[in-house]
């Protein structure tokens, strides 16, 4: 229980804390819910991309599969060469190419 003396040192501080959030969200200081949950959901979905990579450049390296190279990953689509791009580019990006190439 607060004492008598601190309850309304209590009631001052939390009025305070109220006023600053509003204040804040009022001129746009702090993001609101859905900007913060949209960017954790964005966060998320990037962290879950680049466990997806390593995990593939990874078994690539077990397997003696070279790295990808972005520049020839590019090269090889300019080209419509998608036998060599399949070898060159990451699969997310070989198969957004795929898609947009043959409508899969």
């Amino acid at each position: 229980m607060v004492s008598g003396r601190l309850m309304p040192v209590a009631l001052y501080a939390g009025a305070g804390l109220v006023l600053a959030v509003v204040l804040a969200r009022k001129f746009d200081v702090i993001p609101g819910l859905s900007d913060i949950a949209y960017s954790a959901g964005n966060a998320a979905v990037d962290t879950v991309d680049a466990v997806v990579s390593g995990v593939v450049v990874g078994a690539g390296k077990v397997a003696g599969i070279p790295a990808t190279n972005k520049t020839q990953c590019q090269h090889d689509l300019a080209r419509g060469d998608m036998w060599e791009a399949s070898f060159s580019c990451p699969a997310k990006d070989f198969l957004s190419a795929a898609w947009n190439q043959y409508g899969f």
